[in-house]
């Protein structure tokens, strides 16, 4: 029989990455430190190659570290699973908190993207406030929430911007004076974008009723008592109609926030369903702007020219093309791999031949570009980092590959 890798050692590896270090992953596993080395060095010789690196006092993954830490975490959650099943324990559960606004069309989003991380957990979900779902997750009571970024004051990973329209009832006509709005009682992101908007174009506006969550919300608008400021998902909730000469909202920003110690892989498959949901949402709205002459609006994705502005430097040129336009456009079609999961050979025309984004990628990975890119990340790439980190990933696995063979 060839080599075998300890379970219990691949778990003192995954607690090391989770928990930053050797002493904490100890004290997690209620191990003493020398322990959680052991194992590291047991699984080391098993590779034949070192598993960690000093870094000054901090410890790092080698490249081969960080592939045996993916597959450990595969490894981990089949024996779990089916430890679970055959002896009879209960399944693990996953709690995601979410808030209310577009919630019926995240949730089937989020449950799938995390049974294709563990295929065989429990999925359970809290339907609340933004700011309490943060709370709740430093509390540990909710391993992952997805909110409105402005109504918890905690940025988290941002995950797109959500589509907002005016809706009301049936035939229900605005006051001569100022605008009854309903909407969710102080503190609310969506509330004080509502007004805003309304100030901004001079439209007088005065809340005629509060309600502590979204149902009271809709229930007011329903038996029109006013207009209402809600989440556009394509359809118009039951019983009320979208309003039109109303000035337009912009989209709210959206974040998702992970406790200490969380999967990174099932965090970030819900990441990418969510992004990708709110990419939908956002590109089935009419635009009602006009685009500039010569300088049109990216699509839905791609990166804008401020963000570009931040890349191209990092982009290696070779003495051979391409062009810089093509080159924009082949680091578009590689995010566009890399945000949406999807094959290499479905890859949209715009971005050009799919064979030749992917000879691009290659050349990039080769040389450490993703790496390079997800350390330089700053604000104008933010959006693009959850893509950026994929795509290191596979960049890593790649660059492995290639050494092995040589």
């Amino acid at each position: 029989m060839g080599p075998v890798f300890d379970i219990i050692a691949l778990r003192s590896l995954v607690a090391v990455a989770d928990k930053g270090g050797f002493h904490r992953a100890a004290e997690s596993l209620t191990l003493s430190q020398s322990a959680v080395s052991q194992h590291v060095r047991r699984l080391e010789k098993t590779l034949g190659r070192p598993v960690v690196e000093r870094a000054g006092r901090a410890t790092r993954f080698t490249a081969a570290g960080a592939l045996l830490l993916d597959e450990a975490r595969w490894i981990l959650n089949v024996h779990d699973e089916a430890a679970r099943r055959l002896l009879g324990s209960e399944p693990a559960i996953v709690t995601v908190g979410c808030a209310e606004h577009a919630a019926d069309q995240m949730i089937p989003r989020i449950t799938e993207a995390i049974h294709r991380t563990r295929p065989f957990c429990q999925v359970r979900f809290r339907i609340d406030r933004s700011a309490r779902l943060v709370e709740a997750v430093d509390r540990r009571s909710v391993d992952l929430a997805v909110y409105v970024t402005e109504a918890a004051g905690v940025e988290g990973v941002p995950v797109g911007g959500l589509p907002l329209k005016w809706y009301a009832a049936p035939g229900w006509t605005p006051s001569p004076t100022a605008l009854p709005l309903v909407a969710i009682e102080e503190p609310c992101a969506v509330r004080r974008r509502a007004l805003e908007v309304l100030s901004a174009h001079g439209v007088p506006a005065a809340v005629v009723c509060d309600a502590g969550y979204l149902a009271g919300v809709l229930d007011a608008a329903r038996a029109g008592l006013g207009v209402a400021l809600l989440a556009d998902t394509g359809r118009g909730p039951d019983g009320l109609t979208a309003c039109t000469g109303l000035p337009q909202a912009p989209p709210i920003r959206m974040s998702a926030h992970a406790r200490p110690g969380a999967d990174p892989t099932l965090v970030m498959n819900v990441v990418e369903a969510v992004r990708s949901l709110l990419v939908e949402l956002d590109s089935s709205r009419p635009s009602t702007r006009p685009e500039p002459a010569g300088h049109p609006d990216p699509p839905s994705g791609d990166l804008t020219d401020d963000e570009w502005k931040a890349v191209e430097p990092l982009l290696p040129l070779g003495e051979r093309g391409p062009y810089p336009e093509a080159l924009r456009r082949q680091f578009d079609g590689v995010m566009w791999r890399f945000r949406t999961g999807s094959p290499w050979r479905t890859m949209p025309s715009r971005y050009g031949a799919w064979q030749t984004v992917h000879h691009r990628f290659r050349q990039w990975a080769l040389v450490g570009t993703f790496q390079v890119l997800t350390a330089a990340a700053t604000q104008p790439i933010a959006r693009e980092l959850v893509a950026l980190e994929r795509a290191a990933d596979e960049e890593r696995r790649l660059r492995d590959r290639v050494a092995t063979h040589r």
